[in-house]
């Protein structure tokens, strides 16, 4: 064809598929290596976070490849490369959701670290104040960050966002001390690791790990009177680096909640 050679469906359908594989391998091992470098200390968060942005990369590769390969086998009615076409379609799907899920509550959660149920007046760090975090552990209630276009406090961004972590979470009917074990058998369900626990404060003290790059996240819960009879909970939970915790800590509150049946 004048000297031009063209690529005829079955090759080029062929290729996709391969090629799709190939990058899906690939992102795999630099996503493992990712995950497992920064748990040995061999990179620093930002270098994995750099490593492991490439290999998103190349599973938005994989992807758009099996797509194509997709495209191919539906058009011609065609099975060439079925099997490698499927595993790079299916496991680029399976292969993305965890940083494109992360990538998205970057964008749709506050920019913030630390979260408290009590905005007003926080629970205290007491046992884990003793170790030196790169966040400070001053809770920033006024401080002005970005929120639905405008510039607002972080207290009045918790009490909008996440009202049913922010409302007074008094009333229960049960003694503070009652409810300091129930809370205690609530961090024990979620699998956190207590680092101090005071029945005569009222306070529970715990860390949480993210699930790939072992960030540390620290954890109070707070019990007081409520009442004659009945006592409020509050807790407070902030990452010990990074601006941003993509929603993480947050979840960790509504977690708690849900297991310490409000």
């Amino acid at each position: 064809m004048n000297g031009q050679s063209v690529i005829s469906p079955m090759r080029f359908q062929l290729f996709a598929a391969r090629t799709a594989l190939a990058c899906l391998i690939a992102g795999v091992v630099a996503g493992i290596g990712a995950v497992a470098c920064v748990r040995l200390g061999l990179l620093s968060d930002k270098g994995a976070s750099t490593l492991m942005a490439f290999a998103t990369g190349l599973g938005l590769g994989a992807l758009v490849l099996a797509l194509l390969w997709l495209k191919s086998a539906l058009t011609r009615n065609a099975g060439d490369a079925k099997r490698m076409g499927l595993i790079a379609l299916s496991g680029a799907l399976v292969f993305l959701y965890h940083p494109l899920a992360y990538a998205y509550y970057g964008f749709a959660a506050l920019p913030i670290h630390d979260v408290t149920t009590d905005p007003q007046d926080p629970p205290q760090f007491v046992a884990l104040a003793k170790v030196q975090p790169a966040n400070s552990r001053v809770f920033e209630a006024g401080r002005k960050i970005p929120y639905k276009g405008e510039q607002v406090t972080i207290a009045y961004a918790l009490h909008d966002k996440y009202p049913t972590l922010t409302k007074p979470h008094a009333g229960l009917l049960v003694s503070p001390q009652k409810a300091y074990w129930r809370a205690y058998g609530a961090v024990q369900k979620l699998g956190w690791t207590v680092v101090d626990a005071s029945e005569k404060d009222l306070r529970i003290e715990a860390t949480d790990k993210s699930l790939w790059f072992g960030r540390i996240s620290d954890i109070v819960i707070r019990v007081r009177q409520a009442g004659t009879i009945g006592s409020r909970i509050d807790l407070r939970a902030e990452s010990r680096d990074g601006a941003l915790d993509h929603g993480r800590n947050a979840a960790r509150l509504k977690a708690f909640f849900t297991q310490f049946h409000f």
